[in-house]
């Protein structure tokens, strides 16, 4: 039995000066390549196109974008059904799902709640409260 992937569309790289191909199917939300084999097995190959733009994401780059995390990288993959991938993981933090650790500088989830990283213990309300105008810079001499 052979295994079943994901694929949406096709994407055929530019050759011998030709431009690439990109032929786009409907997924989801919008006009898409989406090919689940080239994401899993060929880091180098283009395994999504979104609607909007012609920019073809490879494996390599969902990494990238995920700071070399594979489980976030997958996700990603996952999710994008038209958009950009940077545009919905930018998403995910507006939407408190993901946050990124400026102290281990890792990804990790949050489940829409603010809670600390759980690979270094991180707590980013303590980080932020104590981060405030007043404690960045001296007082003004003559101030309160």
């Amino acid at each position: 039995m052979s295994e079943q992937y994901l694929k949406i569309g096709s994407y055929t790289p530019e050759k011998d000066g030709k431009e690439a191909v990109i032929e786009r199917d409907y997924f989801q939300q919008g006009w898409i390549v989406k090919d689940e084999e080239a994401f899993l097995k060929f880091p180098d190959k283009v395994c999504y196109v979104p609607e909007l733009s012609n920019e073809g994401y490879t494996r390599q780059d969902f990494l990238d974008m995920c700071n070399g995390q594979e489980e976030f990288a997958t996700m990603l993959f996952e999710m994008v059904d038209w958009q950009s991938p940077e545009t919905l993981k930018n998403e995910l933090f507006d939407m408190r799902e993901i946050d990124f650790c400026p102290v281990c500088k890792k990804l990790y989830f949050m489940a829409g709640e603010q809670k600390p990283c759980p690979i270094c213990g991180r707590n980013p309300e303590e980080v932020e409260h104590a981060d405030t105008e007043s404690e960045r810079r001296p007082s003004e001499p003559g101030g309160l």
